[in-house]
C-alpha cells in the first residue's frame, strides 16, 4: 500500500468520531488503556520455531475509543445491544534476532545470522466493531459481570523498522550478509532501514469484567496482519518468503465510561 490512500483512513476515522451528531446525547462514549507483550512473527528466525517465538518478543500499549449506542433509539434493537464502534491508537515495538538450525550453525552462514538484529517500531491508528455476546444494558446495569466479545478492524500503519549487523562493514556485503537478504541486479531489497505507511487488518478476542457503574476490566488477544512484508525491515529473496508480517498480542486494560 502506498503512503497516498491514508487521506481515505484518516477521513473514516474522523467520520466515525462525529457520526450520528444529532443524537449525541444518547450516545455514551468510552475511553480505555491496554497494554501487554507483543509476539512478532516475521522474517527473523525459522518459521515455527519455538527459540524465534519465545523470545522475539515485545511490548506495546494503546489507547481506545467507545461509541456506545445501546440507550440511543436510532438504531434497530439488536445491532444497538451487541456491537460497539471501537477507535484505537496503537503503539508497539519488538527486538528481533534470528534463532534456530541456520542460526547455531558454527560456519559462516550461521554467524552473518547470529550477528543480525532488528527492531519492528509500529504506530497504528484505526476503526473497528466488536460484538458482545450479552446484551450491553444488562451487562453495563450489574457489576460483577463478565461478558465475552470479538472485533474486527482495520488499521493505518506507519512502521519505522531498523535491521542491523554487529560485524564490521554493516549489511549489504556477501561476507556479512546472509545471502537470502543481499539483492542482486533488477531485485527488490531484501532488507530496509527506511519508514513506509502500509495498512493492517486486525482481529481479537477478550473477555470484560464490570467492576462499577463506569469501569470495567478487560483481557484481550488480538491478532494483526499487515500488508506489506517489511515490517520488520526484512523482505527475503525466495520462495521461502511466501506471508507477510503479523503479530499477537495479548492485553490488559481499563476502560471507563464518560457520563
Amino acid at each position: 500500500m502506498k503512503f497516498r490512500h491514508h487521506p481515505i483512513i484518516l477521513l473514516l476515522f474522523f467520520l466515525t468520531l462525529g457520526a450520528q451528531s444529532e443524537a449525541v446525547a444518547q450516545i455514551y462514549h468510552e475511553v480505555g488503556v491496554m497494554a501487554g507483550p507483543v509476539s512478532f512473527r516475521g522474517d527473523y528466525g525459522l518459521r515455527g520455531d519455538p527459540e524465534a517465538i519465545n523470545n522475539n518478543i515485545g511490548f506495546g500499549f494503546g489507547l481506545n475509543h467507545y461509541l456506545n449506542f445501546a440507550y440511543t433509539d436510532f438504531i434497530s434493537q439488536y445491532p444497538r445491544q451487541h456491537f460497539k464502534v471501537r477507535t484505537s491508537l496503537i503503539y508497539h515495538s519488538t527486538s528481533l534476532n534470528h534463532y534456530g538450525a541456520i542460526a547455531d550453525r558454527n560456519d559462516q552462514a550461521g554467524l552473518q545470522l547470529r550477528s543480525m538484529f532488528g527492531e519492528a517500531n509500529v504506530l497504528e491508528i484505526g476503526s473497528g466493531l466488536e460484538y458482545y455476546l450479552m446484551r450491553i444494558r444488562d451487562y453495563e446495569r450489574n457489576p460483577n459481570t463478565f461478558t465475552p466479545y470479538a472485533g474486527v478492524g482495520l488499521n493505518l500503519v506507519y512502521y519505522s523498522p531498523i535491521a542491523g549487523t554487529t560485524l564490521e562493514d554493516g549489511l549489504g556485503l556477501p561476507e556479512t550478509t546472509f545471502p537470502t537478504f543481499l539483492a542482486g541486479p533488477g531485485e527488490e531489497p531484501a532488507y530496509t532501514n527506511g519508514s513506509n505507511v502500509t495498512f493492517s487488518a486486525n482481529f481479537q478476542g477478550g473477555v470484560k469484567y464490570r467492576v462499577s457503574r463506569n469501569s470495567d476490566l478487560i483481557a484481550e488477544l488480538r491478532w494483526h496482519y499487515y500488508y506489506s512484508d517489511l515490517i520488520d525491515g526484512l523482505s527475503p529473496i525466495g520462495e521461502q518468503n511466501k506471508y507477510n508480517d503479523w503479530m499477537f498480542w495479548f492485553t490488559f486494560g481499563y476502560v471507563y465510561t464518560l457520563e
